[in-house]
Parts: structure tokens; sequence; C-alpha cells
């Protein structure tokens, strides 16, 4: 820690003494508040268009609810125009039930939750650098979590079925389980960060042990819960064909992470000693990523249902999204990777970055770009009231300017988070000198 800093000690922590300038305005959080305006636009309009538009919206449905068959018909025949026939109707007008606020969803928090379990590796592996960095890296990606998080949340039509859920409870269902994973989860993150940045040195080794093996675990049931939750979705083959789904998701995810600590490293650590350090090391961790993502995208196009292969590589309007994954995400990241000079594993993080945005978004999409014709369902989509297939032959829409603004808004969140933490509890400097 740097020896000129003042510190408040409180619960065994070493806050920093800092201005509500340099807490709030500075460089990062300015950074943060220009990406949170850009979503509040977004949110505005979204909430807007879902409770108070004079066409159907959550309101009226709920009104609806309990009322006689006649009524709730016409509430449907309504949604049919609104959904399909009115252009000036942005958010609703999408044939598939999933779209970028998912991606979103599953880029930043898989990629969150999967820095924090090899953060956590490589605390149990004893990497040289990890003591160093674990503090910062998983600060990091909780706070990516966060901002994954709030996208799902935006992605709930009505943000009361949160507290039904909570009132009906579903263990096996997946989207249930969520529930009691994150309120398990992100406590027990802030602990383990907790126990990496206390001053109480002794008593945090003692625990040392433990917490690392339960964080592996806890990470491992979240990504298997995940893997659950997408594997409900029978009739989708591309989320239910793909062998043991959890581990795929841990694997691109690990990708994200990995590529966002470089680029994490080059904005915060470049002048810390062990930098070339962990840049070999982020770099190493890269090359083994990329090379099982691709032995996994193998594997996926000899078992996944020929339909949604022939979809997602060159029948449908996602294919460039899947290419894209395939060159930006796996290909060049290795090459570059390989060289483990921190300039090109930089280029290489940052295309990993996009690329495997681009993956989530063909990944999600994907699942719903089936042909309306083979639509499945019960009521509307059964008894064909919509007639979705004279409609689209794609079951596709793409995102629309609100929902952009709303994942910018998300990554703005993230950032604010990190940079809250950082700038109390200086969670980059704080183990510069820590050894195992």
């Amino acid at each position: 820690m740097a020896a000129n800093t003042q510190y408040i000690e409180c619960c065994g922590l070493n806050i920093k003494k800092v201005s509500l300038k340099e807490l709030l305005f500075n460089k990062t959080m300015l950074i943060a508040y220009i990406l949170l305006a850009i979503g509040l636009v977004g949110w505005y309009e979204i909430f807007y268009l879902r409770w108070g538009h004079l066409f159907v919206n959550n309101a009226d449905v709920i009104a609806a609810a309990g009322g006689n068959s006649e009524h709730l018909r016409t509430i449907a025949e309504a949604l049919k125009e609104q959904i399909f026939n009115l252009d000036h109707i942005e958010e609703v007008k999408k044939p598939n039930p999933w779209g970028v606020f998912v991606t979103q969803y599953v880029y930043l928090l898989y990629g969150g939750s999967a820095l924090i379990f090899l953060t956590a590796l490589m605390e149990l592996f004893k990497v040289k650098v990890a003591p160093k960095v674990a503090a910062a890296l998983m600060t990091f990606g909780i706070s990516m979590v966060f901002g994954g998080l709030v996208s799902i949340f935006t992605d709930l039509a009505n943000q009361l079925n949160i507290y039904w859920m909570i009132l009906n409870p579903q263990p096996q269902s997946g989207m249930w389980l969520m529930l009691p994973l994150y309120a398990v989860y992100i406590p027990f993150t802030f602990i383990e960060i907790y126990f990496l940045i206390t001053n109480k040195r002794d008593l945090a080794r003692k625990f040392a042990g433990i917490l690392v093996i339960m964080g592996l675990i806890i990470d491992v049931i979240e990504f298997y819960i995940q893997g659950i939750l997408f594997n409900l979705n029978v009739p989708r083959h591309l989320w239910t064909d793909i062998p043991q789904l959890w581990l795929y998701f841990l694997v691109t995810g690990a990708l994200t992470g990995v590529a966002g600590a470089i680029i994490y490293a080059f904005l915060g650590l470049r002048n810390k000693p062990y930098f070339d350090e962990f840049i070999k090391t982020a770099s190493t961790m890269g090359i083994i990523l990329t090379a099982l993502a691709a032995l996994y995208e193998i594997i996926n196009f000899m078992v996944v249902d020929p339909k949604w292969i022939s979809l997602i590589t060159h029948g449908s309007p996602i294919s460039w999204m899947y290419w894209g994954w395939i060159v930006l995400g796996i290909a060049l990241p290795f090459v570059l990777f390989l060289t483990k000079k921190p300039t090109l594993a930089l280029v290489g993080a940052i295309s990993a970055v996009i690329g495997t945005f681009l993956m989530r978004q063909a990944f999600i999409y994907g699942g719903n770009i089936v042909p309306m014709s083979d639509r499945f369902g019960k009521g509307p989509e059964a008894t064909s009231l919509y007639q979705l297939d004279a409609i689209t032959p794609w079951a596709y829409a793409p995102p629309h300017t609100m929902e952009v603004l709303v994942v910018i808004g998300c990554l703005g969140l993230g950032i604010a988070i990190y940079s809250l933490l950082d700038s109390l509890f200086a969670v980059r400097d704080v183990n510069d000198n820590a050894a195992h």
C-alpha cells in the first residue's frame, strides 16, 4: 500500500481516507456515469413501454387476470397486433422470448463468475502471482456479476415475478434455483474478498484453504444450475444437445473472464512489478481455454441437431455472429496468447471479449432461431392464434435501440461498483507484497 495514503481501521479492514470528489468523481466513475446515463434512457423507455404505454402493457394483462375468457381473448388479440403489426412498438415486437438482455446477463455473469473461479484455482495451486492479484480480480469479477444481474432483472417483463417466486418455491426449476444460489454466492464472494484484504492476516491464513475449496464448489454449483436452466427448454436443441452444458458455460465464461482480466491489468496494474508475470500467466490460461472452446465447438458440430447447426453456421441471420466467435473469440486470441507478449496479449484479449459476446448472442438467439413453422408451445402457439409461420420465416428480431442502451448501462454499473470498492479498499494495492 502507498506509504502516504491514510487509512481508517474498521472490522479488520483498512479503509482509505478519500474525499467525496476522489470517491465519486474520479476518472473511472466519470466513465461509469456516462455509460449509466446512456443506460437510463433505455431503462426509462423500456419501463414506460411496459407499464405506461397506451397499448396493451403489463398493467393491462395483470388487470385482466381472473377475467372472463372473452376479455382475455381480447387482450391476446391486442397483444398480437402490438407484437407483430405495429412498427413503432420496439421492445415487445419480437418473436423470440430471450434477447440481448439475456445475452448480457450470461456474458457478464458467466465471465465474472468464471474469473472468480479461476482466481480460486490459482490460489489452490499456489500460482506465484495469485496472492498479489486475487483481491483485485475477485472484486472485478463480482462487479461483472452485478452488471449481469441487473441485465436479467431488466429482462423480467414484470419484476413482481421475483416476489411470486419467493412465495411459491419451485426447487425443480433452474430459474427458481437462481434465487437461493445468488443469495449464497454473492455474500460468500464478499467474504472471500474480505479475507483477502483484511489486516488480520493470521485469521485469513487459518480460513484460506476452506474458503478456496468452498468457493470452487459454489462456483461449480452455479454453472451447473445455469446448465439446468437452459436444459429445461427441451425443444431448443442448440441448448439441450450440447453435452455437459454447464461445463461449456464455464469454459467460455472463463475465456471472457481471462480476456477481461488482461485488459484490466493494462488499465490498473501496468505499473506493478508483477505485471509481466501476470500477463504470462493469464496468456497461458487463455491458450488452454481457447483450445478447450475449439474442442467443444467441434463436439457441438457433431452432436447438436443438424437443423440447428445448419441455421447457426450458414442458414440464418445470426450466422455471422457464430463465425465472428470462431475467428475473434478462438482462433485469433489463441495465436496472440501463444506469444505471451503483453501488447499482443492485449490485442488477443480485446478480440476475445468481442468474440465471446458474439458467441453469447449466437447461443441465445440461436436457441430461438428455428423456423416459425416448427414452433412449439401451448395456447396461442399451439392453436395458431398468432399464425406465426405466416408472419416471418424466422424466430428472430435484432436488438432494438433501447435494449442496446440498457446493455451499455449495465457495463457502467459494473464499472461503478468496482471503482467504489477499489477507492475504499485499495484492492489493487493491498496485497502487493503478499506471497503464499
